[in-house]
């Protein structure tokens, strides 16, 4: 006998026991409420979103050339092997790393220093297990981050105010020697 041919009263017995399964936990389809979101409350990416997306974008690349346009940036004078402008800086991004290099020896502030920072940073993450997301429950994290920042901030600052000819401490309102 085939299954049409069953009654219906087997066949809508067999269907609500069958057992169906969601991807993130098995769940009874009986346990689901579907809730159908009102469609006013929704945004399309396309073209809404996207849209005003382009316009942003089309409107900063305006400025950013509008700007580079009335303020110059002059390069300086072509790199000679002879010379060397004193104080030698280096980018901003390594001043940090050269400033450590005047308080300690090269091993230490190039390769300790930076290797230990980065560890510690590698590490936090197991040594504080805080499970919560809550800003007031991540107080070892918040910490520690906020003093890695404030110490290379400080170091970096130091390093492109603070800095002279010969590299000596000078006061940032008695000559400037920064350079972007």
């Amino acid at each position: 006998m085939s299954i049409e041919q069953k009654d219906p009263k087997v066949l809508t017995q067999a269907a609500a026991t069958q057992r169906r399964y969601r991807t993130l936990a098995v769940v009874k389809q009986e346990a689901i409420t579907r809730v159908e979101k009102p469609l006013e409350d929704s945004v399309f990416v396309w073209p809404h979103l996207l849209v005003r997306e382009f316009f942003a974008a089309t409107a900063v690349t305006v400025m950013v050339t509008l700007l580079s346009l009335v303020i110059d940036a002059p390069l300086q004078a072509p790199a000679t092997p002879s010379t060397t402008p004193n104080p030698a800086k280096a980018p901003w991004y390594f001043l940090g790393l050269q400033e450590l290099l005047h308080y300690f020896k090269p091993t230490t502030a190039g390769v300790l220093v930076p290797g230990l920072t980065l560890a510690a940073l590698a590490v936090l993450p197991y040594v504080d297990r805080n499970p919560s997301r809550a800003y007031a429950d991540r107080k070892v994290a918040i910490v520690t981050f906020t003093m890695f920042l404030v110490f290379w901030a400080v170091i970096t600052l130091a390093g492109s105010f603070f800095r002279g000819p010969g590299w000596v401490w000078i006061w940032p309102w008695q000559h400037v020697y920064f350079d972007l």
